[in-house]
Protein backbone atom coordinates (compact mmCIF):
# COMPACT_ATOMS: atom_id res chain seq x y z
CA UNK A 1 0.00 0.00 0.00
CA UNK A 2 1.42 3.41 -0.86
CA UNK A 3 1.30 5.02 2.38
CA UNK A 4 1.36 8.54 0.91
CA UNK A 5 -2.26 10.96 1.53
CA UNK A 6 -3.46 8.21 3.99
CA UNK A 7 -4.25 8.41 7.87
CA UNK A 8 -3.43 6.50 10.75
CA UNK A 9 -4.34 6.13 14.35
CA UNK A 10 -1.29 5.25 16.68
CA UNK A 11 -2.39 4.28 20.25
CA UNK A 12 -0.22 5.39 22.44
CA UNK A 13 1.56 7.03 19.98
CA UNK A 14 3.01 10.47 21.69
CA UNK A 15 6.17 8.69 23.63
CA UNK A 16 8.96 5.91 23.43
CA UNK A 17 7.94 3.42 20.42
CA UNK A 18 4.40 5.39 19.81
CA UNK A 19 6.46 8.54 18.86
CA UNK A 20 9.12 6.68 16.77
CA UNK A 21 6.05 4.87 14.89
CA UNK A 22 3.91 8.58 14.53
CA UNK A 23 7.15 10.11 12.90
CA UNK A 24 8.10 7.20 10.38
CA UNK A 25 4.67 7.05 9.19
CA UNK A 26 4.64 10.36 9.03
CA UNK A 27 7.85 10.63 7.18
CA UNK A 28 6.13 8.64 4.68
CA UNK A 29 3.42 11.22 3.80
CA UNK A 30 0.67 10.06 6.58
CA UNK A 31 -1.95 11.81 8.76
CA UNK A 32 -1.44 11.06 12.44
CA UNK A 33 -3.90 10.73 14.87
CA UNK A 34 -1.67 10.57 18.27
CA UNK A 35 -3.58 8.88 20.76
CA UNK A 36 -2.97 9.56 24.63
CA UNK A 37 -4.11 8.67 27.72
CA UNK A 38 -2.43 10.96 30.37
CA UNK A 39 0.77 11.84 28.71
CA UNK A 40 -0.91 14.99 27.29
CA UNK A 41 2.27 17.19 26.80
CA UNK A 42 4.10 14.47 25.04
CA UNK A 43 1.52 14.05 22.74
CA UNK A 44 1.42 17.37 21.65
CA UNK A 45 4.95 17.60 21.09
CA UNK A 46 4.58 14.70 18.62
CA UNK A 47 2.03 16.06 17.30
CA UNK A 48 4.04 19.08 16.69
CA UNK A 49 6.82 17.26 15.47
CA UNK A 50 5.01 15.62 12.67
CA UNK A 51 2.85 19.28 11.64
CA UNK A 52 6.63 20.29 11.24
CA UNK A 53 6.97 17.61 8.64
CA UNK A 54 4.31 18.71 6.21
CA UNK A 55 1.52 16.40 7.82
CA UNK A 56 -1.49 17.11 9.31
CA UNK A 57 -2.13 15.78 12.99
CA UNK A 58 -4.27 15.81 16.45
CA UNK A 59 -4.01 14.61 19.23
CA UNK A 60 -7.08 12.39 21.15
CA UNK A 61 -7.04 11.66 24.49
CA UNK A 62 -8.76 7.71 24.94
CA UNK A 63 -8.23 5.31 27.55
CA UNK A 64 -8.21 2.44 25.14
CA UNK A 65 -10.01 -0.11 27.47
CA UNK A 66 -12.94 2.00 27.29
CA UNK A 67 -15.77 1.18 24.13
CA UNK A 68 -17.43 4.62 24.21
CA UNK A 69 -13.91 6.60 24.40
CA UNK A 70 -12.69 4.71 21.49
CA UNK A 71 -15.61 5.17 19.26
CA UNK A 72 -15.51 8.71 19.96
CA UNK A 73 -12.13 8.30 19.13
CA UNK A 74 -12.52 6.75 15.78
CA UNK A 75 -15.28 9.09 15.23
CA UNK A 76 -12.69 12.51 15.68
CA UNK A 77 -10.03 10.85 13.64
CA UNK A 78 -12.07 10.53 11.02
CA UNK A 79 -14.42 13.91 11.27
CA UNK A 80 -10.80 15.73 11.73
CA UNK A 81 -8.30 13.95 9.25
CA UNK A 82 -11.07 12.34 6.26
CA UNK A 83 -10.48 9.09 6.47
CA UNK A 84 -8.40 6.13 8.38
CA UNK A 85 -6.48 3.62 6.54
CA UNK A 86 -4.02 2.78 9.32
CA UNK A 87 -4.54 1.61 12.79
CA UNK A 88 -1.14 0.71 14.88
CA UNK A 89 -2.38 -1.05 18.43
CA UNK A 90 0.90 0.52 20.47
CA UNK A 91 -0.82 1.80 23.75
CA UNK A 92 -0.34 -0.99 26.13
CA UNK A 93 0.59 -1.65 30.34
CA UNK A 94 2.31 -3.93 32.40
CA UNK A 95 3.07 -4.80 36.32
CA UNK A 96 6.78 -6.11 37.17
CA UNK A 97 6.39 -8.88 39.38
CA UNK A 98 8.66 -11.66 39.24
CA UNK A 99 6.98 -15.18 38.06
CA UNK A 100 7.46 -16.72 41.03
CA UNK A 101 5.61 -14.27 42.66
CA UNK A 102 2.01 -15.58 42.32
CA UNK A 103 0.69 -13.46 45.12
CA UNK A 104 2.48 -10.38 43.73
CA UNK A 105 0.13 -10.04 41.06
CA UNK A 106 -3.71 -8.43 42.49
CA UNK A 107 -6.66 -9.56 40.27
CA UNK A 108 -7.05 -5.47 39.77
CA UNK A 109 -3.39 -5.37 37.97
CA UNK A 110 -4.15 -8.85 35.81
CA UNK A 111 -8.13 -7.54 34.55
CA UNK A 112 -6.29 -4.36 33.81
CA UNK A 113 -3.27 -5.47 31.58
CA UNK A 114 -6.10 -7.80 30.05
CA UNK A 115 -8.19 -4.74 29.46
CA UNK A 116 -5.88 -2.43 27.97
CA UNK A 117 -3.54 -5.06 25.93
CA UNK A 118 -6.23 -7.24 24.37
CA UNK A 119 -9.75 -5.46 24.67
CA UNK A 120 -8.26 -2.63 23.77
CA UNK A 121 -6.58 -4.03 20.54
CA UNK A 122 -10.18 -5.31 19.61
CA UNK A 123 -11.85 -2.39 20.70
CA UNK A 124 -9.80 -0.13 18.23
CA UNK A 125 -10.09 -3.00 15.57
CA UNK A 126 -13.44 -3.38 15.64
CA UNK A 127 -14.20 0.64 16.03
CA UNK A 128 -11.46 1.01 12.96
CA UNK A 129 -12.64 -1.53 10.67
CA UNK A 130 -15.42 -0.39 9.01
CA UNK A 131 -14.11 3.16 8.26
CA UNK A 132 -11.31 1.57 6.19
CA UNK A 133 -13.30 -0.75 4.27
CA UNK A 134 -15.11 2.35 3.24
CA UNK A 135 -11.62 4.06 2.13
CA UNK A 136 -11.03 0.86 0.03
CA UNK A 137 -9.39 -1.31 2.67
CA UNK A 138 -6.17 -0.34 5.45
CA UNK A 139 -3.68 -1.98 7.52
CA UNK A 140 -4.02 -3.14 11.06
CA UNK A 141 -0.55 -3.70 13.37
CA UNK A 142 -0.18 -4.63 16.87
CA UNK A 143 2.62 -4.18 19.20
CA UNK A 144 3.21 -7.23 21.08
CA UNK A 145 6.39 -9.19 22.42
CA UNK A 146 8.89 -11.55 22.80
CA UNK A 147 6.58 -12.55 25.97
CA UNK A 148 3.92 -12.88 24.30
CA UNK A 149 5.77 -16.19 22.10
CA UNK A 150 7.95 -17.54 25.12
CA UNK A 151 7.07 -17.26 28.92
CA UNK A 152 9.01 -14.63 30.33
CA UNK A 153 9.05 -10.93 30.46
CA UNK A 154 7.58 -8.53 33.22
CA UNK A 155 5.07 -10.24 34.69
CA UNK A 156 2.75 -13.78 34.27
CA UNK A 157 0.12 -11.23 33.69
CA UNK A 158 1.53 -9.50 30.75
CA UNK A 159 2.74 -12.33 29.04
CA UNK A 160 -0.49 -13.74 28.90
CA UNK A 161 -1.48 -10.13 27.51
CA UNK A 162 0.99 -10.27 24.81
CA UNK A 163 0.60 -13.90 23.78
CA UNK A 164 -3.59 -12.79 23.66
CA UNK A 165 -3.03 -10.47 20.99
CA UNK A 166 -0.98 -12.58 19.19
CA UNK A 167 -3.78 -15.19 18.61
CA UNK A 168 -5.80 -11.87 18.20
CA UNK A 169 -4.34 -10.53 15.64
CA UNK A 170 -4.52 -14.08 13.66
CA UNK A 171 -8.30 -13.89 14.21
CA UNK A 172 -8.30 -10.64 13.01
CA UNK A 173 -6.53 -11.32 9.71
CA UNK A 174 -9.30 -13.57 9.35
CA UNK A 175 -12.04 -11.51 9.40
CA UNK A 176 -10.81 -8.81 7.90
CA UNK A 177 -9.39 -10.06 4.64
CA UNK A 178 -9.01 -9.35 1.89
CA UNK A 179 -9.76 -5.73 2.53
CA UNK A 180 -7.09 -5.02 5.70
CA UNK A 181 -4.46 -6.88 6.75
CA UNK A 182 -3.74 -7.27 10.80
CA UNK A 183 0.07 -8.53 11.68
CA UNK A 184 1.95 -8.11 14.69
CA UNK A 185 5.83 -6.90 15.52
CA UNK A 186 7.11 -8.37 18.46
CA UNK A 187 9.85 -6.60 20.15
CA UNK A 188 12.74 -7.65 22.73
CA UNK A 189 13.87 -5.51 25.14
CA UNK A 190 13.80 -1.86 24.01
CA UNK A 191 15.25 1.40 25.12
CA UNK A 192 12.09 3.09 26.77
CA UNK A 193 10.96 4.11 30.32
CA UNK A 194 9.29 0.45 30.73
CA UNK A 195 13.17 -1.24 29.55
CA UNK A 196 14.63 0.65 32.23
CA UNK A 197 13.29 -0.39 34.54
CA UNK A 198 15.08 -3.97 34.01
CA UNK A 199 18.45 -1.77 35.40
CA UNK A 200 21.39 -1.48 33.65
CA UNK A 201 22.70 -4.68 34.21
CA UNK A 202 19.76 -6.84 33.31
CA UNK A 203 19.44 -4.69 30.08
CA UNK A 204 23.97 -5.13 29.72
CA UNK A 205 23.08 -9.05 29.88
CA UNK A 206 20.12 -8.80 27.88
CA UNK A 207 22.32 -7.20 24.98
CA UNK A 208 25.12 -10.02 25.28
CA UNK A 209 22.81 -12.66 24.90
CA UNK A 210 21.58 -11.27 21.39
CA UNK A 211 24.13 -12.36 18.42
CA UNK A 212 23.98 -8.56 17.10
CA UNK A 213 25.15 -7.79 20.86
CA UNK A 214 23.22 -5.15 21.35
CA UNK A 215 18.46 -4.66 21.62
CA UNK A 216 17.37 -3.33 18.78
CA UNK A 217 16.49 0.91 18.40
CA UNK A 218 12.93 1.83 18.63
CA UNK A 219 14.06 3.56 14.84
CA UNK A 220 13.88 0.06 13.48
CA UNK A 221 11.14 -1.89 15.73
CA UNK A 222 8.83 1.78 13.84
CA UNK A 223 10.49 0.66 10.42
CA UNK A 224 8.89 -2.63 10.97
CA UNK A 225 5.64 -1.68 11.86
CA UNK A 226 5.77 0.99 8.83
CA UNK A 227 7.04 -2.18 6.53
CA UNK A 228 3.55 -4.02 7.71
CA UNK A 229 1.49 -1.12 6.44
CA UNK A 230 3.67 -1.18 3.31
CA UNK A 231 3.42 -4.94 2.41
CA UNK A 232 0.19 -6.12 0.47
CA UNK A 233 0.72 -9.69 1.19
CA UNK A 234 1.28 -10.26 4.64
CA UNK A 235 -1.10 -10.70 6.99
CA UNK A 236 -1.76 -12.72 10.36
CA UNK A 237 1.81 -13.04 10.47
CA UNK A 238 4.65 -11.62 13.11
CA UNK A 239 8.05 -9.96 13.05
CA UNK A 240 10.36 -10.35 15.20
CA UNK A 241 12.83 -7.49 15.87
CA UNK A 242 14.80 -8.62 19.06
CA UNK A 243 18.64 -8.28 17.25
CA UNK A 244 18.41 -12.09 17.70
CA UNK A 245 18.26 -12.80 21.28
CA UNK A 246 15.04 -15.31 20.79
CA UNK A 247 16.08 -16.52 17.57
CA UNK A 248 15.23 -20.52 18.44
CA UNK A 249 11.26 -19.22 18.50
Amino acid sequence: MDLAGKVALVTGGGTGLGREISLQLAGRGVDVAVNYSRSVADAEATVAEIRALGRRSIAVQADVADARQIDAMVSRVVGDLGSLQILVNNAGTTVFVPFKDLQGITEADWDRLQDVNVKGSWLCARAAAPHMRRAGGGRIVLTTSISGLRAGGSSIAYAVSKAGMQMLSRCLALALAPDITVNTVAPGIMDTRWGARWGQEALDRMAREAPLGRYPSLHDIAAGVVFLCENDSMTGQTLVIDAGRHMPI
